[in-house]
């Protein structure tokens, strides 16, 4: 899958998880808390969305929110657990 398919499944995700935000207007750089307010809670709710969407498996230590500065971490994420 490419990284452009990821990213555009993962802003899907978001769309879902976080109402709030736009998703065609996602700066995947950006900070995940500081401009997106994503906390803990609404992490986990994204990777397990991811989980399914993707058919990947997110172990413990990579549920923490301080793993995880942008977008773009997660999608390199998901997409080193596809090869």
């Amino acid at each position: 899958m490419e990284k452009s398919e990821i990213k555009d499944k993962l802003l899907e995700i978001i769309g879902e998880e976080l109402p709030d935000v736009e998703a065609d207007k996602v700066d995947t750089s950006a900070s995940l808390a500081d401009d997106y307010g994503v906390d803990s809670v609404s992490l986990i709710k994204m990777i397990v969305d991811a989980e399914a969407a993707f058919d990947v498996k997110f172990d413990d230590r990579e549920l923490a929110l301080n793993k995880y500065e942008n977008f773009d971490d997660v999608i390199d994420t998901i997409e080193k657990k596809l090869q």
